[in-house]
């Protein structure tokens, strides 16, 4: 059974993920959840400006080598506000934020809670230094999700 590798694009994550080419787009959008943590139900998928369709088997459609998939998330307004994680190498601590707020509005919230300034605060998602003039869904956060904290510029 041969195999393809797919670049998912659509935020700053951008997985990279392979297939063969004989499993179903619904069991690619499967190992993007596991990645991302975007359920299914929430994914569209199109390549060449062609949605992809769930039941149809990756071999259905004619992708060159190393295909980009665009990866649309469907909102959720209802989901907007979300619980995650921040950790550090001596905390943990559970934050309420909205998937629209800035990178740099969670590095506020992370500063007033510990006196610590923005400028000295990095935070990372799936590996990924996150951008201050980012939005958090560019980042794929959503509800559970984790973000690394480090902190520099302290003595």
């Amino acid at each position: 059974d041969s195999e393809v590798t797919f670049l998912i694009e659509g935020a700053v994550v951008k997985p990279i993920i392979t297939m063969p080419t004989s499993a179903t787009i619904r069991q690619l959008k499967k190992k993007i959840e596991e990645y991302t943590d975007i359920p299914i139900s929430r994914q569209i998928l199109s390549h060449d400006n062609t949605k992809l369709i769930d039941d149809f088997i990756i071999n259905h459609y004619n992708f060159g080598p190393i295909p980009g998939i665009q990866l649309e998330v469907e909102t959720d307004p209802n989901q907007m506000d979300v619980n995650i994680t921040v950790t550090s190498p001596v905390f943990k601590v559970r934050l309420k934020v909205n998937q629209m707020e800035s990178v740099m509005q969670l590095k506020q919230k992370i500063g007033d809670m510990w006196g610590i300034e923005t400028k000295d605060i990095t935070l990372w998602h799936l590996c990924r230094r996150m951008q201050d003039d980012h939005l958090l869904h560019m980042y794929y956060i959503n509800e559970g999700s984790d973000v690394e904290f480090t902190r520099t510029g302290f003595p």
